[in-house]
Formats: structure tokens, C-alpha cells, sequence
């Protein structure tokens, strides 16, 4: 057995948060809370269970507040039928997605997996277990690619995955180079929620995943990494993603994007491919940025055959001096932004 195989043993605890009221989809759902809403004959709920079930873990804590019977009658059958122990926290009031954490310390492991329960999945748990632990991360949170970073919680990297910049969905920061979403998934060791317990703001009403916990924990220097995953990560929450998700699943796209199944890939150079770069000179800034456009609307043609477009770049101006690493890192997150407007996801 290899150290990685190690390192990738013992997660069996997943807090899923279920207090949304779903207001954006209540034409459709009425009183049915989003995570039991049926998908193809199967609630979102359900489904995170079952998937994490085969992930190897077996102990879940739902937090919830709206229609608090209602999730209380589901644990009864899905423990049955999936051979599960599922404990229930009520909240006294809506404290937001990750409030109720700090009501909960007594029962969470050293580590454990939080989930956002409206969330549509597949994701080779394993694998983002092994890259916490080989990076003694406290928080590992999942990122995603997003096509629309001016209203979504997103990061840039560091060379390291780390946290250089973020923003805040309700934020108006400038937007070039972000394209790193927040997937509304994490796995959190129990010691950083200790460590959150002390600075957090006492007596805010409600605390969400990304900004209280992911992004303080950031600012008072815990270890926090971005794991970027092209799988499949999706909210069911408006009624444009509930069809969306809908669609995917009738189509098997939600499990042939998985890391747990072979993808199938195109890997892309940079320069004079997708962006022009004269001969003899660096891009070094975001003026310099030139797509070829026609180039990438014929590569995005070619890209809905493959599972995933990787960029791969030799950039040798970072070691002449002439721009750093995290300079680089940005200019190709602002390349792969504008890729999207053509339809082309790297």
C-alpha cells in the first residue's frame, strides 16, 4: 500500500445543510423543501447520500430548519435503505448554510465533508482527501469554473492553490482574472472551526460557507487550499438550473465527469494558438492580451468532444524576471474568462 492509499483512508463523517427555503423555486416545488424535490424520481438529498454512501461514509448530520418533519421522516428511510446513521440538528432560528457548526462541535470527527444539500454531484471524494492531508490543509474547499465571476464568490490562485485574491458575489471588485467559483463544497477539519469559534462575529445572525468560514479562516492565516475540479458541481436552486440538472442527468453527464471514471482530454498551448504573442516577445499584462478569435470558436467545436481542455504553457519570462508566477496565473485565468464567451470551458 502506497502513502497516498494512506492518506486517502478514515473520511466517514458528511454534514449536508438542508435551511433553505427555496423561495426561488417555490412556483415549481410549492411546500416541497429543494433537497427533497424529486429529480428523476430521486430528491437531491437522496442522491448526495447514496453517492457519498459509496465513497465510504456512513455517518451524516443534517442541519435544518425549514420543514424540519419533513427531513426528519426522510432520515427514518434512507438510514434503512442505505444501511447509514443520520443524525438531525434543528436550528432555533435560520443561522445561514454554515451557522450551526459551531452548535454541532461536539459531533464532528477531526475531519468531515459539508455540503450544500441543493447541490447535484459527482466527485471523486477520495482523491480531494489525499490532497488535504499531503497539504496539511485545514480547509480545502472545492472551485469550479464559473461563467459568471461578477456575481459569485470566487478566488485567484496562488502557484501553491492557495488564496491570492477573492471576491464576493455582491461585490463590484474588477473581475479580470477571476474565474474560479466557489462549488459550495469543502472539506473542513474540525480544528478550524475551534479556531473560526474564537474570532467569528458573536452575534451575527446567519454565517455562510465561503465568506465567515473559508475566507476569515484565510485572513487569520489558517491553512486554506482551492482543490479546482472540472467535474460536475451544480445547485438545482433556480428554476434555469433545476432544467439544466435535469437535463444532465437524463443525459449521464453528471457521472461520466467524474475523476472516478477515464476523461478524455485536449491539452491547448497558449501562445499563437488561442492568443497572439509576437516573435521575440513576452506577454507580461492584461493589455497584451489578443485572442484569436476564430481560432477558439473552431477549438470550442472541437471541445465538445472531450471531457475536459487543459492550457498547458511554457512561460520563460518568469525566470528572466520580466513578469511573477502570480502574474502569470492571472493573465491565463483572464484568457480562459474571455474563452468562455465563445463557448470554450478550460
Amino acid at each position: 500500500m502506497s502513502i497516498l492509499d494512506n492518506l486517502g483512508q478514515s473520511l466517514n463523517q458528511a454534514v449536508i445543510t438542508l435551511g433553505g427555503r427555496g423561495s426561488r423555486l417555490k412556483e415549481i416545488t410549492k411546500e416541497v423543501p429543494k433537497p427533497l424535490w424529486a429529480i428523476n424520481g430521486k430528491s437531491t438529498l437522496e442522491r448526495s447520500v447514496k453517492f457519498l454512501k459509496t465513497q465510504g461514509i456512513n455517518e451524516f448530520i443534517w442541519i435544518t430548519n425549514f420543514k424540519y418533519k419533513l427531513f426528519n421522516e426522510e432520515a427514518k428511510r434512507l438510514s434503512t435503505l442505505y444501511g447509514i446513521e443520520i443524525s438531525i440538528h434543528k436550528e432555533d432560528y435560520e443561522k445561514g448554510e454554515a451557522g450551526s457548526l459551531f452548535d454541532i462541535l461536539d459531533k464532528l470527527k477531526d475531519e468531515f465533508i459539508f455540503i450544500n444539500g441543493d447541490i447535484i454531484f459527482n466527485l471523486d471524494i477520495i482523491r480531494v482527501l489525499k490532497f488535504h492531508r499531503i497539504n496539511k490543509s485545514q480547509i480545502t474547499f472545492i472551485t469550479h469554473l464559473t461563467n459568471h465571476p461578477e456575481d459569485s464568490d470566487c478566488i485567484i490562485e496562488r502557484p501553491n492553490l492557495t488564496i491570492h485574491k477573492y471576491k464576493l458575489k455582491n461585490d463590484k471588485k474588477e473581475i479580470k482574472g477571476f474565474y474560479l467559483g466557489n462549488a459550495g463544497l469543502a472539506l473542513i477539519s474540525r480544528k478550524a472551526i475551534l479556531i473560526c469559534n474564537k474570532y467569528l462575529i458573536k452575534d451575527k445572525k446567519e454565517i455562510s460557507l465561503f465568506k465567515d468560514i473559508i475566507i476569515s479562516s484565510h485572513n487569520n492565516n489558517l491553512k486554506v487550499f482551492s482543490y479546482n475540479t472540472s467535474e460536475y458541481l451544480k445547485d438545482m436552486g433556480t428554476p434555469s438550473r433545476l432544467k439544466k440538472t435535469t437535463d444532465d442527468l437524463k443525459q449521464g453527464i453528471v457521472e461520466k465527469l467524474s475523476y472516478l471514471k477515464t476523461q478524455k482530454a485536449l491539452f491547448l498551448d497558449r501562445d499563437n494558438t488561442i492568443i497572439k504573442c509576437p516573435e521575440g516577445e513576452y506577454i507580461i499584462d492584461f493589455d497584451q492580451i489578443n485572442l484569436i478569435t476564430q481560432r477558439v470558436k473552431v477549438i470550442s467545436e472541437l471541445a465538445t468532444k472531450f471531457d475536459q481542455v487543459i492550457l498547458v504553457s511554457n512561460q520563460p519570462q518568469i525566470s528572466m524576471g520580466k513578469v511573477s508566477w502570480q502574474k502569470v496565473i492571472e493573465i491565463n485565468g483572464e484568457i480562459i474568462r474571455k474563452c468562455q464567451e465563445y463557448n470554450l470551458n478550460i
